[in-house]
């Protein structure tokens, strides 16, 4: 059985490729993190959905994360991830939310060139 560092590693490896955006391939992952940190998740979701393709991959990348065996944080019927948090999750899940995605975007940041 893996450990959450090596699910989010994986995860974050097969993801890499497909993140794309900004002046340099891959510069919109770094800018997701202070977003989540100073607006919250769903803000951060919604400006990601506003602004298009780039920050829209990095969260696909992070629903991918969330909905992966081992994690299972967001179910894998779920279609819209602004939906399901703004309607379906409560504080503490949306806190739970909130600290798996930082984490994860820890590695995905590392491995997107």
């Amino acid at each position: 059985m893996k450990n959450l560092e090596q699910i989010r590693a994986k995860n974050a490896l097969e993801a890499a490729p497909n993140i794309k955006g900004g002046e340099k391939d891959g510069e919109v992952v770094k800018k997701i993190p202070p977003m989540i940190r100073d607006s919250g998740i769903l803000a951060a979701a919604a400006f990601a959905k506003e602004k298009g393709k780039g920050y829209q991959s990095v969260i696909d990348a992070i629903v991918c994360h969330l909905k992966c065996d081992g994690i299972g944080i967001m179910p894998r019927n779920e279609t819209d991830f602004i939906k399901w948090l703004a309607e379906k999750v409560d504080s503490a899940k949306l806190r739970a939310v909130t600290e798996e995605t930082m984490a994860y975007l820890n590695y995905l940041r590392r491995f997107v060139r």
